[in-house]
């Protein structure tokens, strides 16, 4: 029986009630202390473990929340996945980060866990849904999405003003006298569509004309900053500021600078986005936008957490302040 036992075994043993032992399991101060206990010791001799999962079901909570993201390894994400572990525990929740790799299939894989009531809710980094299949997944369960809206889906949203954010980096490149100015932009995501958006509407403001030579699609890593940094300076007329998709883009593209020998910033100015590690490992430091990161993961826990406890789906949009940090890749000391 030892490893196998039930909770009507333990009770028998110990000579008492299965709601008596019930009670043990949940910590109830209903049960005398020698008895509680026997119990105990009970327990501990037929390595009894008790069925969570069934007691979840029958419960209809398991106070598990998962956090869907495309990739376990984008930089900013440290400080998101902080603020969700951080708050779901304060509120007696566990949290489960789960990668779809970008993939349709791996997300519906994950979703099922959701329908099944494996999990309570879901906070969404981003998905492969269309806004009405996200809409309609979110008229049923629990889901919250953070910093990367589906436009057009609305499950609430904590974010950032990504194309005002992109709006100023590029303005601040301009009114250093930069008139060729290149950004190299991420894929997929909304925000770099919202980036795009701003770095050509910061253009317009500034009396500046858009080569779409000068805007390149890149992956959010270091390798495609390099190499797009060596394919925008082989153009006829290179740009002398570049505006990137991220931190770690920049990195790559301040080193494939440097190794052509361009002095940054007097001869080409770098701005990165989302102020992480990597904007202060590299020489000279980057100049770029901070994301609140923990409060972007912190208040959208919050808010799941919030709907579950309602039981109704939040909706809408929060926007968080972000902050444009001036270093030395746009500005000499």
């Amino acid at each position: 029986m030892k490893g196998n036992a039930t909770i009507q075994d333990v009770a028998r043993a110990a000579g008492v009630s299965v709601a008596t032992v019930s009670r043990v399991l949940n910590n109830s101060p209903l049960v005398k202390e020698n008895t509680k206990a026997r119990i105990v010791q009970v327990i501990k001799e037929l390595a009894y473990e008790p069925n969570y999962l069934g007691r979840e079901l029958r419960r209809a909570e398991t106070r598990r929340i998962m956090v869907m993201t495309p990739s376990l390894v984008f930089p900013i994400m440290a400080g998101v996945y902080k603020g969700m572990q951080e708050t779901a525990q304060r509120h007696g929740y566990h949290v489960l980060v789960c990668s779809t790799s970008g993939r349709r299939e791996k997300e519906e894989e994950l979703l099922h866990m959701l329908k099944t009531k494996i999990v309570d809710g879901i906070v969404m980094l981003t998905s492969t849904l269309e806004p009405d299949e996200l809409n309609q997944l979110a008229k049923q369960y629990r889901i919250v999405q953070c910093s990367e809206p589906k436009l057009g889906a609305e499950a609430y949203c904590v974010t950032i003003d990504n194309e005002r954010a992109a709006f100023d980096a590029t303005v601040h490149l301009a009114n250093l006298g930069h008139r060729r100015i290149a950004m190299l932009r991420g894929k997929h995501e909304t925000s770099a569509m919202l980036r795009e958006q701003g770095f050509r509407k910061a253009m317009a403001h500034a009396g500046l004309t858009v080569e779409e030579s000068m805007i390149q699609t890149c992956d959010y890593d270091y390798e495609s900053g390099y190499a797009s940094a060596l394919q925008l300076m082989g153009e006829v007329k290179p740009p002398t500021a570049i505006f990137c998709a991220n931190d770690v883009v920049a990195f790559g593209c301040v080193n494939a600078l440097k190794e052509l020998g361009i002095a940054i910033p007097q001869q080409l100015a770098v701005v990165g986005f989302d102020d992480t590690i990597e904007s202060t490992m590299c020489t000279p430091n980057i100049t770029t936008v901070r994301q609140p990161t923990y409060d972007l993961g912190r208040l959208a826990m919050e808010a799941l957490i919030g709907s579950l406890e309602s039981g109704v789906q939040a909706t809408g949009q929060q926007q968080l302040e972000y902050e444009l940090v001036i270093r030395s890749s746009t500005i000499h000391p």
